[in-house]
């Protein structure tokens, strides 16, 4: 007999992301395009704002229960939906092995 995986898929993330997006930071991503989980935030087209990006990393905390390391913002990696699921999944991976 099979058991069902309880992890939560990079696809999970970013699509509970987009919701955090919508509803908390009033961001329409649909007017982003079909390829709206690898925009680029600081693009001019998407032009999101310093505060929208500290509210998103509040909301990142308090809903996936982890932290964005410090290295992952400075190199540039908490720029894109995808960029940042990547780093959620590997978070909270890191943090049920500690």
């Amino acid at each position: 007999m099979g058991t069902i995986s309880q992890e939560i898929t990079v696809k999970e993330i970013a699509e509970s992301l987009d919701k955090i997006l919508k509803s908390k930071l009033l961001i329409d991503t649909d007017l982003w395009g079909q390829d709206k989980y690898n925009r680029n935030f600081l693009e001019r087209d998407v032009n999101l704002k310093a505060r929208h990006l500290l509210k998103l990393y509040i909301e990142i905390e308090e809903n996936f229960g982890i932290s964005i390391p410090e290295k992952d913002i400075v190199s540039g990696g908490f720029n894109t939906i995808s960029n940042i699921s990547a780093i959620i999944l590997r978070e909270m991976k890191n943090k049920t092995t500690r």
